[in-house]
């Protein structure tokens, strides 16, 4: 079952002097919040869940599927 997902980042890098830059980012993941939902039960043994979604993928090293986002400042030298 294929999952849907779509990243972005955005940066800008600015030059105080030749050897001196400051960078600044940020990163978007999962930017349009799209849930993409768990495997459904397949367990014969339990008629009632047969099929039934209940809870969403999680990617792995995420700590829920919500948007998230992500800023960072680095000075390079």
């Amino acid at each position: 079952m294929p999952f849907k997902n779509m990243d972005m980042s955005l940066g800008k890098s600015i030059g105080f002097t030749e050897r001196v830059k400051l960078r600044y980012s940020a990163d978007f993941f999962n930017v349009f919040n799209h849930e993409n939902f768990a495997n459904p039960g397949v367990s014969l043994q339990n008629p009632s869940a047969f099929g039934v979604i209940t809870g969403t993928y999680t990617p792995p090293n995420r700590a829920n599927s919500a948007r998230g986002i992500e800023m960072g400042l680095r000075i390079l030298f």
